[in-house]
């Protein structure tokens, strides 16, 4: 079982000994018993038709192949694809004048038996080659072309100038290998038309045909810079479709070197699993192109999602603007217009200023100048929660003292607009132990910043009661692991279509404020390990806001333990 495992593992890691077993171990299995039937000469004997046919397949692979290729260029910008590309398609150029003269001079046995191994031995050879300088030239450059061409949207104009000239050269590069192989290989082919060349079949020796192995050398090279140059770690199909198609090309080439005649067993064999190699590697590139189809739906769905949301951001950052710029004005007109006031009063005649009158205009200043004040902390608060830099002070204090002290404040200094409203503060506890009912809750947090949170929900309760109670409710859970803070106003209760939205950025239920107060009190609770939610009462009356928090326990004195409180009227 442990053996199991261990196997199911390593076929599922993209370690180079998982891409030996994959892509080359079990293949040449294969490969190795078609070798080894290949070895009696007799056992296929075809024609030159059979060999026309066989190679017209090939030729006809091949041009699918290197369009494939040329194609999958023009869409990746890759010049891996296009060097192998044209590799392909000289490669089969040659194979379609090889195939085309055998067929018609098939009946010159001597000039057959000299021209087809020639001719097999130029396509093969630019082949390998080309394949070669592919995987050592341009492989690294297909990895990072697309990353290049992002960077050099945003470069320097002195570093898109180096860019250039450096694409200049690989152009140049690229043109060179070609012209030079391409040469070396339509030379060869052609030359085979009137020249025989040295050892180029050999009747006495096994090995019939010496010329397969400089072939077979340069795809063993190409496998061992594959793996070198770790390109089996890439996830794109189309080279671990290459990796089988080079081990299919050195087992034809080994399998055609033992070829003692043409349109014997290992000549055909050789042939077919040049086929076989083509058409592998254009499963592959039809693989890829699925691949590239599902990345690009992919990438599609999630430029779609972003655009949505910037286009939503863009709405929010318009509507803050607007609310920002309305709720900056309303304090700061009554401070200028005032401020300006007194100012005059002052300079004309300073006897006969109301002193009264100037209080309460102070008055009026100061409180649309802390106005300004808390508005513009919010609005660095939400900056610093959308830049992820939102910090918490922690450290240890008595929740329950937290709550009585700012429900304390909060009624001392609320402006009375109306008597009718008033604020109770209740500390309750499900556990009935009783040792547990004197203790105070102790909770490990930033207190400053939870004390903004229930100054936040208290304000919004007082804006929307007009007559009632609001009341205050810290209760502790069973498991004595959270505290759930409620605070329930008698308002007009929250609309279904802003209830969704609640806790959003310049979400607010009233015609004035700029909606940010929930969002960064939902962003502190949440950083404390809490949540926070918000419901309408069941009497039909109101709203309740509640967040819970987690907290631990710490004995304190009789005298300082008070379960319950209420503070006076608003």
């Amino acid at each position: 079982m442990m053996f199991l495992k261990n196997l199911t593992h390593i076929f599922s890691q993209d370690s180079i000994l998982s891409s030996l077993i994959k892509l080359i171990i079990f293949p040449s299995l294969l490969l190795s018993l078609i070798l080894a039937i290949s070895l009696d000469p007799t056992l296929w004997i075809s024609s030159e038709i059979h060999h026309f046919y066989i190679e017209l397949i090939a030729v006809i692979l091949g041009s699918a192949l290197s369009f494939y290729y040329i194609l999958r260029y023009r869409a990746l910008r890759d010049r891996f694809s296009l060097f192998v590309g044209i590799g392909f398609f000289i490669s089969v150029s040659i194979d379609l004048f090889h195939v085309i003269v055998s067929f018609a001079l098939i009946e010159n046995i001597v000039f057959i038996k000299y021209f087809i191994p020639q001719t097999w031995f130029a396509g093969r050879f630019f082949l390998g080659a080309m394949l070669l300088i592919a995987i050592l030239k341009y492989s690294s450059i297909s990895q990072r072309e697309e990353i290049a061409q992002l960077t050099d949207i945003r470069s320097s104009s002195n570093t898109r100038e180096e860019s250039e000239k450096k694409s200049i050269t690989e152009k140049k590069g690229l043109i060179f290998y070609i012209s030079l192989l391409g040469i070396i290989a339509i030379v060869t082919a052609l030359s085979s038309l009137f020249l025989v060349y040295p050892a180029s079949v050999l009747d006495d020796y096994s090995v019939h045909r010496p010329y397969e192995i400089p072939p077979l050398i340069l795809f063993c090279l190409v496998l061992f810079f594959f793996y070198k140059k770790k390109l089996y770690q890439k996830k794109d199909f189309v080279y671990k479709g290459l990796v089988v198609y080079l081990v299919i090309d050195v087992f034809t080439q080994v399998v055609m070197s033992f070829s003692a005649m043409s349109f014997d067993t290992a000549h055909n064999m050789a042939h077919v699993l040049k086929d076989v190699g083509y058409f592998v590697n254009i499963i592959a590139l039809i693989m890829s192109s699925m691949q590239y189809s599902n990345y690009l739906k992919k990438a599609n769905s999630l430029i779609r999602e972003n655009l949505i949301k910037l286009q939503e951001n863009e709405k929010l950052k318009d509507d803050f603007i607007n609310v920002a710029a309305h709720e900056l004005r309303t304090p700061i007109q009554p401070i200028l217009g005032l401020s300006d006031l007194i100012n005059r009063n002052l300079q004309n005649n300073t006897s006969e200023i109301d002193l009264p009158e100037l209080k309460n205009d102070i008055k009026v200043i100061y409180r649309n100048a802390k106005k300004l004040v808390k508005l513009t902390n919010d609005i660095l608060d939400v900056s610093r929660i959308d830049s992820h830099i939102l910090n918490l002070n922690i450290s240890r204090f008595d929740f329950v003292e937290l709550v009585k002290n700012i429900v304390q404040d909060f009624t001392t200094n609320t402006e009375r607009k109306d008597e009718n409203v008033f604020i109770d503060c209740n500390i309750n506890n499900e556990t009935r132990a009783k040792e547990v009912l004197d203790q105070s809750i102790f909770i490990e947090g930033d207190k400053a910043r939870i004390s903004q949170v229930l100054l936040n929900l208290l304000n919004n309760a007082r804006k929307f009661t007009k007559d009632g109670k609001i009341i205050v409710t810290v209760l502790m859970k069973k498991n004595a692991e959270e505290l759930i803070v409620s605070i329930s106003d008698k308002g007009k209760g929250i609309n279904s279509e802003v209830m969704i939205h609640l806790f959003e950025k310049f979400i607010s239920k009233s015609d004035s404020g700029t909606g940010l107060g929930l969002y960064i009190s939902k962003n502190i609770v949440e950083a404390h390990g809490g949540k926070i939610w918000a419901s309408n009462n069941q009497d039909g009356i109101g709203s309740t806001f509640s967040f819970s928090i987690p907290v631990e326990l710490k004995p304190v004195p009789d005298s300082q333990s008070q379960p319950n409180s209420k503070t006076n009227p608003a």
